[in-house]
């Protein structure tokens, strides 16, 4: 590379760097209220909670009565050609429900709004864990993008001092070849970051709703969530449960619907010949032969069982989730607080003593690049594990969401 180039190259990563990369930066708190807003799953669940509102106000309405009208004996024969022998009825018919119907429909839909009412709950849950995460991964990639712009700017340099003490004889070519590759692999990493930046950038983007082509997220500070008690359940626990419920609900309404229902009538017969008037009342009662509804009995007792097992399954996923969750939290913790203490400051320390000793011809550029490739990697390492601990504290506080 000609020594133009390289200040050209600089020149450009140092404009970008002097420039605002980031619009305002969107906090986390800002993020969670923005994606309740513009969230489509929230949307759904919403409407699915009124729906089964609705549905558990139906649930209790009685049947309508009927409304009937009858005309007999007329455009027919002899004396039946014309309306002269007309029997006019008109009745009114009630269905009567047995078997505990009404209170059958009104438990299943009871149950129903209930589970329609968690799933709302666990919408919510799963979405500010996806916003908790994306948050956390674009900060992750700005620092990393922010990062390889340095390491890219600092490669630049090293390959312009290297020509230069490769033409003077100080150094042999071998220095320039090294510098070279670092300098091609921070353009690669630079790519890279920078790709990874714009992939968080629209994922949070679409989480929240935002146009903002420069979206960036604050530097956030998690408290852990607070602990459950013992016998307190998870949202899946929760939603698992009230699927349970519902299952038993509607093989009591199956149950209810092998009864039949009874039909009651009463009326007003006129006779037009004689003008006289009389009234009917009537009864009518299915007989239970052929159907006895036995089939959807068995299949809603089914369907319980199935639902008992998916609570059973909850318990156990949500257990190993949240300890999982714990101990992945343990580590991170652990981690972010090896490299942000001795750890970073030696790294930082190494890079800044080398510089100073490589000016005063102590230090060859060789241990001057890996000196500073060393604190690259510890500022990588510390951004990779703050992710980490963000991304167990989002899971953490999904496991014990309420």
């Amino acid at each position: 590379m000609s020594k133009s180039l390289g200040t050209l190259l600089l020149a450009g990563v140092l404009a970008v760097a002097s420039c605002p990369a980031f619009a305002e930066p969107v906090s986390l708190a800002d993020a969670l209220a923005r994606g309740q807003d513009a969230s489509p799953r929230i949307a759904k669940a919403k409407a699915e909670l009124k729906a089964a509102e609705g549905r558990a106000i139906q649930a209790g309405v009685r049947p309508n009565p009927t409304l009937s009208a009858e005309v007999e004996n007329f455009s027919g024969t002899g004396p039946y050609r014309t309306f002269g022998q007309t029997e006019t009825t008109v009745a009114v018919s009630q269905p009567f429900e047995f078997g505990g119907k009404r209170r059958a429909r009104k438990e299943v839909a009871s149950a129903e709004r209930a589970f329609a009412q968690i799933a709302l709950r666990k919408a919510e849950a799963d979405l500010a864990y996806d916003i908790i995460v994306s948050h956390a991964e674009l900060r992750a990639a700005e620092d990393r993008a922010v990062l390889a712009r340095q390491v890219l700017a600092r490669a630049v340099e090293l390959v312009r001092i290297a020509e230069t003490l490769v033409d003077v004889g100080r150094d042999p070519p071998l220095t320039k070849l090294r510098a070279d590759a670092l300098l091609a692999e921070a353009r690669a990493e630079t790519l890279r970051a920078e790709a990874d930046l714009l992939s968080a950038r629209q994922r949070l983007a679409l989480l929240i709703g935002s146009e903002d082509p420069e979206l960036s997220a604050a530097a956030q500070d998690m408290a852990p969530p607070p602990a459950l008690a013992v016998d307190a359940q998870s949202l899946d626990e929760r939603l698992a449960a009230a699927e349970r419920n519902a299952a038993a609900a509607r093989v009591k309404l199956a149950q209810a619907e092998g009864v039949p229902d009874i039909t009651a009538s009463g009326g007003v017969r006129n006779f037009r010949e004689s003008r006289d008037t009389a009234f009917i009342v009537g009864v009518s009662i299915p007989l239970p032969v052929f159907n006895r509804n036995r089939g959807n009995i068995a299949a809603a007792r089914a369907d319980g069982d199935a639902a008992e097992a998916d609570l059973a399954q909850a318990r156990l996923g949500m257990r190993f989730l949240r300890r999982d969750a714990e101990r992945m939290l343990a580590a991170a913790n652990e981690r972010v607080a090896a490299l942000s203490g001795a750890s970073l400051f030696q790294a930082n320390e190494a890079a800044r003593i080398a510089e100073i000793g490589y000016q005063q011809g102590k230090f060859t550029l060789i241990e001057l690049i890996d000196a500073q490739e060393a604190q690259a990697n510890a500022n990588l390492k510390l951004i990779e594990a703050e992710r980490d601990r963000a991304r167990a504290l989002a899971a953490l506080g999904r496991a014990n969401a309420q």
